[in-house]
């Protein structure tokens, strides 16, 4: 599975206009990513990590959402953006940290390609 660095996503968090304020919180969430097999799980960390706990000021979901539809993208799963912002809004609402319930709910919105 593809290895994700903090300087990617703080990267990419620049370009949407966020800034970081709270490295390790980052690093935490990366750390588990990376060391997840599963990509539902691997980005269910990183969802917690970015939209629940907010390493940056703003664009949160945005960032997560650029990262984790493009990471699926490379393992052949389509995701309803849509649902999968819509989704993640509520994730973020209900201030869920349960990373099996987030990936349950990742599945619902992303699915292998046919």
């Amino acid at each position: 599975m593809d290895k994700i660095s903090i300087k990617k996503i703080v990267n990419k968090n620049k370009k949407f206009g966020g800034s970081l304020i709270n490295k390790s919180n980052l690093e935490y969430c990366v750390e588990m990513a990376n060391k997840e097999k599963n990509i539902y799980k691997s980005n269910a960390y990183l969802v917690r990590g970015i939209i629940v706990n907010h390493p940056f000021l703003d664009e949160n979901k945005r960032t997560a959402v650029d990262l984790i539809v493009r990471r699926f993208e490379k393992h052949g799963i389509k995701c309803d953006e849509r649902g999968l912002v819509k989704g993640l809004t509520n994730v973020a609402k209900e201030n869920l940290n349960d990373v099996n319930k987030i990936s349950n709910r990742l599945r619902k919105w992303c699915k292998i390609k046919n």
